[in-house]
Formats: C-alpha cells, sequence, structure tokens
C-alpha cells in the first residue's frame, strides 16, 4: 500500500510540474518547435543532437524559433535577429543568463564581480597597454616554450595539448597582471592558469533541476560552498601569499623614495594606486585579489583556447604552415626577432589565418541572454516576452554563405587577406568577440598574444597531427573542446 502511495503522489506531482511547466506563448511570438516527449521537451536533442536538430529547426521553421528545454522556452536567433541584439544591448541581459550556470559572484564573494569596472580595466590596462604587454609577452612566451617543449630534435608527441598551451600564455599574463616577482613563483601561475578549468566543470553541469524551479540549480551547485569548498579558495591562497610580500614592498618603496618611485607597469600596480586599496583594512586584500581573479578567469583560458585551436587547425595542414613560415621568417628577419605590435601588424597571413580558425570555433549556440525590458517586437515582426531566454545560433551566422560565399563551411586560412578584415574587427557576420558595445574589450591583446605564440612556434618546429589528419573539436552538447588528439613538435634543421 505504501508503494502505491508514494507512486501515486509521484505520478501528481509529475502531472503538477507539466501544469506548471507547460509553454504558453503569447501572440507573434517565434514558432515553438513540436516536441512529442512532455516535460523533457527538446532536451535530449539539444544535449546530444544538437548540430543537426538546430539545423533542422532553422530550415523547417526560419531564423528565429523557440525550443523547450530543462522546463522552459528557450528562443533561438540567428542571421538578422541576432545582431539586432547586440546592437539594442539595453533590452537583453547577458550577465544575468550567465548566472544561472555560473555564480562567479558566488565563488568570488569579496568583489562581488563587478563587471563594468573589469571591463574598463581590461580596456586601459592590458588591451590598452598593447606596446609594453606585447614585450613582457614576447619574453615569457620564450621562456615557457623552451621548457616545457624544448628540444624537439627527436619528435615529441603531446596530448591533451589546450593543457600544455594554457600553462604557455598563463605565463606571460600573469606576468603582465602581477608583476614578474610575483610570477616567478610557478605556483602562482598554475593557479592562475586552472582557475577556469576548476570552475569548469560546474558550467556544464547540465541545469536539470530547472524542470522544477531555476533557483534550485544554483542552490544545488553553490551548496558546497557553504560547507567550505570552493574551487576558488586554493588559488586565492596561493595568489595571496604570493603578493603580500609584493604589497609590502612596494609601499615601503612608496614611502622610501617618494617622488622617485618608479611605478610597475603590471596590473597590480593599477590596483595599488586605487583609491580604495588599503591592504590594512580586513578583507581590503581579498577584494582586489578576486578582481584580480575574475580577470584572469576571463582572459587566460579564452586566449589559450584560441591559441590551442589555431595550433591544431595549423597542425593538420602542412601546406598552410610553410606559408605561414616564409611570413614569419620575412618578419623575424627585420626586427632581428623582437616582435613590437608592429610587426605583429605585418602578420597579415597569420592574422587571417587566425580569424578563419576562430570562425570555424563550431559552438552551436552560445551567448544566452534574458529579455529585460517589457517586451521586444524584431524587424521580422516576432515579439519576445520579459523574461524569456534567447541564444544565438552563432555557427549558423559564421558559416552564413551571404557572407563568407559559397565555400563558407570550408577551411580557408587566407580567406580575410586584403579585406581589411583583421581578427579583432567585429562586425555583424563576425561574432565570435559578441558584438556592439559589449564586444570583448580584452581581443586586441588575446589575438596579438596568439599571433605571437604561434610566430614563435612556427619558427621553432614543424608541427603535425600524430593522425596525419586534420582533428576534430569534440561537441559538449552545444559547445566545443579541443581535440585531444597528439600533436607532434620537431625541431626545424
Amino acid at each position: 500500500m505504501i508503494e502505491v502511495s508514494l507512486f501515486q503522489l509521484f505520478v501528481i506531482f509529475i502531472i503538477i510540474l507539466y501544469i506548471i511547466n507547460r509553454p504558453r506563448l503569447g501572440k507573434n511570438e517565434p514558432p515553438l518547435v513540436p516536441y512529442t516527449i512532455p516535460i523533457l521537451g527538446h532536451t535530449y536533442d539539444y544535449l546530444f543532437n544538437t548540430k543537426t536538430f538546430i539545423k533542422k529547426c532553422k530550415e523547417q521553421y526560419g531564423e528565429c524559433f523557440s525550443i523547450y528545454i530543462f522546463g522552459d522556452v528557450v528562443t533561438v536567433l540567428s542571421r538578422d535577429s541576432l545582431t539586432e541584439v547586440f546592437r539594442n544591448n539595453n533590452d537583453f541581459d547577458m550577465e544575468s543568463a550567465a548566472k544561472e550556470t555560473l555564480p562567479l559572484e558566488r565563488l568570488l564573494p569579496y568583489s562581488g564581480n563587478n563587471v563594468p569596472f573589469h571591463v574598463k580595466t581590461t580596456r586601459e590596462q592590458v588591451s590598452g597597454k598593447l606596446d609594453i604587454n606585447i614585450d613582457i609577452a614576447q619574453k615569457y612566451l620564450l621562456k615557457g616554450i623552451e621548457k616545457l617543449i624544448g628540444d624537439c630534435n627527436e619528435p615529441k608527441v603531446f596530448y591533451k595539448t589546450w593543457n600544455l598551451v594554457n600553462f604557455l600564455i598563463a605565463l606571460p599574463i600573469a606576468n603582465i597582471l602581477v608583476g614578474e616577482e610575483a610570477a616567478s613563483h610557478e605556483d602562482l601561475v598554475k593557479a592562475l592558469g586552472d582557475l577556469a578549468f576548476d570552475v569548469g566543470p560546474l558550467i556544464i553541469i547540465p541545469p536539470i533541476l530547472f524542470f522544477i524551479h531555476k533557483k534550485l540549480h544554483e542552490i544545488v551547485i553553490t551548496l558546497p560552498l557553504k560547507f567550505g569548498w570552493n574551487p576558488v579558495s586554493r588559488i586565492r591562497n596561493i595568489v595571496m601569499n604570493r603578493l603580500r610580500p609584493v604589497v609590502e614592498k612596494r609601499l615601503k618603496e612608496r614611502k622610501e623614495l617618494g617622488n622617485y618611485y618608479k611605478p610597475y607597469n603590471d596590473l597590480w600596480e593599477y590596483y595599488m594606486n586605487l583609491p580604495n586599496f588599503d591592504n590594512t583594512k580586513p578583507n581590503n586584500l581579498h577584494f582586489h585579489v578576486d578582481n584580480l581573479l575574475a580577470i584572469t578567469f576571463a582572459s587566460i583560458s579564452t586566449t589559450s583556447r584560441a591559441a590551442v585551436d589555431a595550433l591544431y587547425d595549423l597542425a593538420g595542414r602542412p601546406e598552410v604552415l610553410n606559408e605561414l613560415y616564409e611570413e614569419a621568417l620575412i618578419i623575424d628577419k627585420e626586427c632581428n626577432g623582437s616582435i613590437t605590435v608592429p610587426e605583429i601588424q605585418k602578420m597579415v597571413k597569420l592574422d587571417s589565418f587566425v580569424k578563419e580558425s576562430l570562425r570555424h570555433g563550431d559552438t552551436i549556440l552560445s551567448l544566452p541572454h534574458y529579455m529585460i525590458s517589457k517586451s521586444y517586437t524584431f524587424s521580422n515582426g516576432f515579439r519576445i516576452p520579459e523574461g524569456r531566454k534567447i541564444m544565438l545560433y552563432s555557427i549558423d551566422m559564421l558559416k552564413a554563405k551571404e557572407y563568407f560565399g559559397d565555400d563558407a563551411e570550408e577551411f580557408k586560412p587566407f580567406r580575410f587577406l586584403n579585406r581589411n578584415s583583421p581578427a579583432t574587427k567585429v562586425d555583424r557576420s563576425y561574432i565570435v568577440f559578441g558584438g556592439g558595445k559589449h564586444a570583448c574589450p580584452g581581443r586586441f591583446f588575446a589575438i596579438s598574444e596568439t599571433k605571437l605564440f604561434l610566430h614563435k612556434i612556427i619558427l621553432k618546429y614543424k608541427v603535425s597531427t600524430e593522425s596525419g589528419k586534420i582533428e576534430d573539436k569534440v561537441f559538449v552538447g552545444p559547445f566545443t573542446s579541443p581535440s585531444e588528439g597528439g600533436l607532434v613538435f620537431e625541431n626545424r634543421k
């Protein structure tokens, strides 16, 4: 009798859940793609058949349509509708959508994750100081390559190369963020490089509890934080321990030297010049370290991802590697091996290659937003109600024939040569870095460092895939991850 009662309660619960979560569409909304499984809706296809499923939906229902996943209606936008989101940023909120899967303000509780502050800081102190930062990047990329890859007179094979490239990219960025003294400690560099990888599993946890209530997912994934577990805590402690003596040293130098004090060229010096910096107050150092970690999270893993994808794209195309080697030799000879921003700008073939690699990132759905205005009507007449979640069909835009030609699906490394279309340029079709006023402010440094990294690798090594083929990316639902296939490094003779 007890089993029957429990079963009946379960059935009643499912019925109530279905009634509560049943999709309700208003007038002039994009069409809802039909589904056959109550409650689950399109969730299975979204997770395990994303590419084919979304492509078929667009073919049947047009550039705007809605799907039912995790107990909620989500509207998918492509082409013209997608670009309207970037033009009307005040109507759409990306930050609240990001918090659903990664509550960064809980992981970095001391700073509160002040996005406008981080954007301004990145624009002014990272991309805005490109000349200084590229000089630092060159110095430490060379050190990292020598240490981690080294002599390859006999070919060396590396697997899971993203981990390798991530540390190589983290080394110069750590020096730019905290300065040479703190970044001389390998544990700090590794900690900053590990940040996104340690937090990453929280992002890919499917929000199954959304079926009951959205807040439940956030409660569950943040529950360990209430008991003291935080993947950021270990990293924060390492950074704090390495920065305390740096702060004390610099404060002492300021006091002793006065007007003769020479400021350091790193982000930490910028933080120490802020009016609210006071290491004598409780948690003040924690506050600035969490600000530092927020920028670290947004910079190292995204740059290393671009670099490792480009490296795999290069390794599978020996004819492209040879052509880029010729360009690299000419530039290296002109500057005697000392690359500055003007030399990076001369790497026009490499720039086109990097841009094409980014275009083929192959993420299917990206940049989720919430509709925060009462409603929004697109130019095609479709209306999005307040509170609706939208996702951008990014791969559809990045492979659009009307923008990239009939061969848009192909990887053409020099597609953008002589087109006044550098990899940093944001336009209606190239949405890798977002768009509008919220376009990624760090893209100028990220592209420059990626090109610099590839330039040094191309000059020093022949790189190929162990399989001898072009490696495919790994799909995780609508997202992709770099291949884990082997890459072979061999010294150039």
